[in-house]
């Protein structure tokens, strides 16, 4: 299982906090997302570009780690590892 937790205005769209998804171990954040986008359509436009790509004020960790800063949407989860979904943060 791989873990998803979903932050602020993700959590109305998929009714939860989080979710466990049975997926295969080294599947990519990708492979993770589709999966998502399966489950919940309304929130592919919300992470996403039209072409695919991460949108820029969307932030994905694993292990912490922003996923930008690894190898983006290719980035490999283990089992019982867990992915964060944080929507735009603005503060003042």
């Amino acid at each position: 299982m791989i873990r998803v937790n979903l932050y602020a205005t993700f959590r109305p769209i998929v009714g939860a906090k989080s979710l466990e998804l049975e997926l295969p171990d080294d599947s990519s954040v990708q492979q993770i997302l589709d999966h998502l986008f399966s489950l919940h359509p309304r929130l592919k436009p919300e992470l996403v570009t039209e072409q695919g790509e991460l949108q820029q004020y969307v932030s994905l960790f694993v292990l912490g780690r922003d996923i930008r800063y690894l190898e983006g949407l290719k980035t490999k989860l283990q089992r019982g590892q867990v992915l964060d979904i944080f929507p735009p943060v603005a503060g003042g």
